[in-house]
């Protein structure tokens, strides 16, 4: 079989709700579904998600890229879906990316700026833009920004729970060690 690499973008046809955690949920809920079938599917690439607009870069064998597609092509919450570029690949790019997200990341704002526009609009890139996407999100290395299967460093997942739920699972935690230490005592002679 061989590589391919496939940019798309598409209108979200979901109206965005606030962020509370850096990434508006129901790109969260798309991205936990893109890691976890991409995956099985050893197809790797990154997502970027701005102005209810979405760019997607993928990349694996063409069978496996283009059942991803065609999946995110009947996906309700996706509408005008563009092909912007489709081609062979030579080798990987995105290695232990099952899905990179990058969300509102300054270097996007940058680049549009560059090319003088005021929007992030995908579906009217060309392919220099293209290519230049796909580089910010391959390059970005704001780990506190990014989702992805690689380790994170050690500190890195401060931002993964709200404080709330943090002081419920040390608490959880705290009544689940004391119910085995008492346990324990009394099953002691």
């Amino acid at each position: 079989m061989s590589l391919i690499r496939l940019a798309y973008a598409s209108e979200a046809t979901f109206s965005p709700s606030p962020v509370h955690s850096g990434v508006e949920p129901h790109v969260a809920r798309i991205l936990l579904a893109s890691r976890r079938n991409n995956a099985r599917q050893a197809v790797v690439g990154g997502l970027y998600y701005g102005n209810n607009r979405f760019f997607q870069y993928l990349e694996g064998e063409e069978e496996a890229v283009n059942a991803v597609y065609d999946r995110i092509r009947q996906d309700e919450r996706h509408q005008g879906v563009t092909t912007l570029l489709e081609e062979p690949l030579k080798q990987r790019t995105f290695d232990n990316w099952s899905m990179k997200y990058v969300p509102l990341a300054d270097d996007v704002q940058r680049m549009l700026q560059r090319h003088g526009l005021a929007s992030f609009e995908p579906d009217r890139f060309d392919r220099n833009l293209c290519e230049e996407m796909i580089s910010v999100i391959r390059d970005s290395n704001g780990v506190e920004r990014v989702i992805s299967d690689q380790a994170r460093p050690q500190g890195a997942n401060d931002g993964l729970f709200t404080p709330g739920i943090r002081k419920g699972l040390v608490l959880a935690g705290a009544t689940l060690v004391a119910a085995l230490l008492v346990g324990g005592t009394l099953l002691l002679p």
